[in-house]
């Protein structure tokens, strides 16, 4: 008797999901997974002293989606002027927000807190956020990008590390 209450129970737990899943404008957990492929630019180039910079970035990502899956891809572009940088701090850590616009037009901010570190020569960066404004709104997401292949040597005269490259991920449950 109790085994078939308890398989009554699933069986109504699993319509039920079927019945009420999750809004197209809100992922499941774990529903969206972005890889991506990050180029950043500074201008002037950084050296090994701190000066004012200009950061450009440009992120462009292939996603996958289980409840949306007209979300395949988006983009991220910033510039963020003024920034007190050298090669020692390429993105330091901190928080901030961003927005991805999406291959649908729709658009989602995202808040965020950063941490960046060096490992055997490659800057990872994590960010860790919740989307604030547009699709996916309430998701939580994480970000984690590993700028590959640093010339670090360029740090040492004029014009300085102008660019770097990496490849990465998001998540978004």
């Amino acid at each position: 008797m109790h085994s078939i209450r308890g398989s009554l129970i699933a069986v109504a737990l699993i319509a039920s999901s079927l019945l009420f899943s999750p809004s197209p404008s809100q992922a499941a957990p774990g529903d969206l997974t972005c890889t991506e492929n990050e180029s950043v630019s500074y201008s002037p180039g950084l050296l090994t002293t701190r000066r004012s910079v200009d950061v450009s970035v440009d992120n462009v990502l292939s996603c996958t989606s289980l409840t949306d899956p007209a979300v395949t891809g988006g983009r991220v572009r910033a510039v963020v002027r003024g920034l007190d940088r050298s090669c020692t701090d390429l993105a330091a850590s901190g928080s901030g927000s961003y927005t991805i616009t999406w291959n649908t037009g729709e658009t989602s901010t995202i808040g965020y807190t950063r941490s960046a570190n060096y490992v055997l020569g490659t800057l990872v960066i994590v960010e860790s956020g919740t989307v604030t404004a547009g699709k996916f709104t309430g998701d939580s997401v994480t970000h984690v990008v590993e700028l590959l292949n640093l010339n670090l040597l360029a740090c040492l005269s004029e014009p300085g590390l102008t660019a770097a490259s990496g490849i990465g991920t998001y998540l978004f449950a």
